[in-house]
């Protein structure tokens, strides 16, 4: 675990993008790339996480940056790829899974969920088959390639759309809150919909409970972070 070894952190433009600073040293990523950001709202976010560390520096505690120096180091290396994984995620969409029983469920699943296929549906020019129960359906093999444009190949955006919809099991969720048509709140709402209905029914667990809580707080990270893109 490293130390500390900067008192302030600053953020400045150079050379048409914005930088970190750590005292006077230019923050790189863990590849050691220059860590250059499209505007100063987003360097401010890192900034923010590098100047929140105590004596000692928890990278656990710093997910934004995390967020950049993967599409840094990484998706910008394979953004196509990228995307087409991403992608992938709406011929399993959860979305378009039901619970089968009890009606309450399937009742909360269809007021909740049918509006956000309809959008998806209008929105990327896709057909997207609803199905009751857990057997695989064979959505349109054109979906994937509409919802990899929609993704596109920006690596900060592309990186967190990846890891959206692998946390929230939806990319039409993903796209959603990236458009700013849901909110952070709404997205977790929406994807954990059936553990939240336990709850509702069973009462509270608070193993569980805890683990919604950390999905939550990690949504609404993802979420200030596109809103600064």
């Amino acid at each position: 675990m490293a130390k500390r070894f900067y008192e302030t952190v600053t953020v400045a433009a150079r050379d048409a993008a914005f930088i970190v600073l750590l005292d006077t040293h230019e923050l790189k990523t863990p590849a050691k790339k220059p860590m250059r950001l499209p505007n100063a709202a987003l360097a401010q976010l890192v900034a923010d996480e590098w100047q929140a560390q105590g004596d000692d520096i928890m990278p656990d505690s710093m997910p934004i940056m995390r967020l950049v120096s993967t599409a840094l180091d990484r998706v910008v290396d394979v953004p196509t790829e990228t995307a087409e994984a991403f992608a992938a995620y709406v011929m399993s969409d959860l979305l378009c899974y039901r619970a089968e029983h009890p009606e309450k469920l399937v009742e909360k699943q269809a007021d909740s969920w049918n509006p956000l296929v309809d959008w998806a549906k209008s929105r990327f020019d896709v057909s997207l088959v609803v199905t009751a129960g857990i057997l695989p359906v064979d959505q349109p093999p054109e979906n994937r390639a509409r919802f990899a444009s929609a993704a596109g190949e920006e690596p900060l955006r592309l990186t967190a759309l990846a890891h959206l919809a692998a946390l929230l099991g939806s990319a039409i969720l993903a796209l959603a809150l990236a458009e700013a048509h849901i909110s952070a709140r709404q997205a977790y709402e929406l994807a954990f919909l059936d553990d939240l209905h336990q709850i509702d029914e069973w009462g509270m667990d608070e193993e569980a409970q805890a683990r919604l809580d950390k999905i939550e707080l990690e949504i609404a990270t993802i979420a200030r972070y596109l809103s600064a893109l």
